[in-house]
């Protein structure tokens, strides 16, 4: 897959902001708009082609679930995406296309909605994406997928947010042992956010921001971290994934970090829904491990 150059970017005019350039990436990729807007017309066509279903987890408007169901579904391994938006913005409806490829190689894919900031806090928005997972898992035989084989997923913020959620198995109502996360192009440490106008756009505070960083003293408890980044990252993104691997390293934690050649923020989407694409093998051996 080949990526088109950088943009470049003129001298930022948010100056106040240190970290404005490498955190507020629609200014640095205009083309995000005609790449999102691929992605809805992908998914709007498959949902149009396939049999799937959504159901409600919690009361607010956004809090629902979309199912996608392996094409032989009895017994499949369970694969949760989470969309990214920095907390304030995103439809988990874009990213449906995602699991066209999975479910003709038998995986089940759960897709989360979520309230967004301001409205809500970051905590809280963790707390119901906690609570979605637990949803899908109260309803396993329902819907057939095997409970040993769960991979939480997410982009951008969505990283984030099943990071955060592989810390607390408990409330998921999964065994950490059948627990493993894919994270693309996460925000795992919030404090430089802080600085960055997203500060104000989502209410982000000093405090929360310390406090839903990661791991931050967490036990970080999946039995897998797969960390994917893209190349073309900002050095601040890059530098994300990898002090998150590290950290998961010298915890002892499984973790691998892949820099994915020729991709950004927002294309790197590509790759994973390519079934020959060495990205999506990859993931596909993280989801299908028994």
């Amino acid at each position: 897959m080949e990526c088109p150059p950088m943009n470049h970017i003129p001298a930022d005019d948010t100056s106040e902001f240190r970290n404005e350039s490498d955190y507020n990436l629609k200014r640095r990729h205009p083309e995000r708009t005609a790449l999102y807007d691929e992605y809805a017309q992908r998914s709007e066509t498959m949902r149009n082609n396939i049999a799937w279903s959504s159901f409600a987890y919690d009361t607010p408007d956004r809090c629902v679930l979309d199912w996608f169901p392996a094409e032989h579904s009895v017994g499949a391994p369970l694969m949760i995406f989470v969309h990214g938006g920095y907390w304030r913005g995103g439809d988990k409806r874009v990213f449906s296309f995602l699991a066209e490829g999975f479910r003709a190689e038998g995986v089940s894919m759960a897709m989360v909605g979520y309230e967004l900031a301001p409205s809500v806090s970051i905590e809280t928005i963790g707390i119901q994406v906690r609570r979605a997972i637990r949803h899908v898992m109260q309803k396993q035989r329902e819907l057939g997928f095997d409970s040993s084989r769960v991979t939480l997923s997410g982009h951008s913020a969505g990283a984030h947010l099943v990071a955060m959620a592989s810390a607390y198995p408990d409330e998921l109502g999964v065994d950490g042992s059948a627990l493993r996360v894919v994270g693309m192009s996460g925000v795992y440490d919030l404090t430089p956010v802080l600085e960055s106008s997203l500060r104000q756009e989502i209410g982000l505070t000093p405090a929360e921001a310390a406090s839903q960083s990661l791991p931050n003293g967490r036990l970080m408890k999946a039995s897998e971290y797969l960390l994917l980044v893209g190349e073309r990252e900002t050095p601040a993104f890059i530098d994300q994934s990898r002090t998150f691997h590290r950290a998961l390293v010298e915890r002892g934690v499984p973790s691998e970090l892949q820099i994915v050649p020729g991709c950004m923020h927002f294309d790197i989407f590509k790759p994973l829904a390519d079934r020959n694409d060495p990205v999506h093998r990859r993931v596909l051996e993280t989801v299908t491990r028994r």
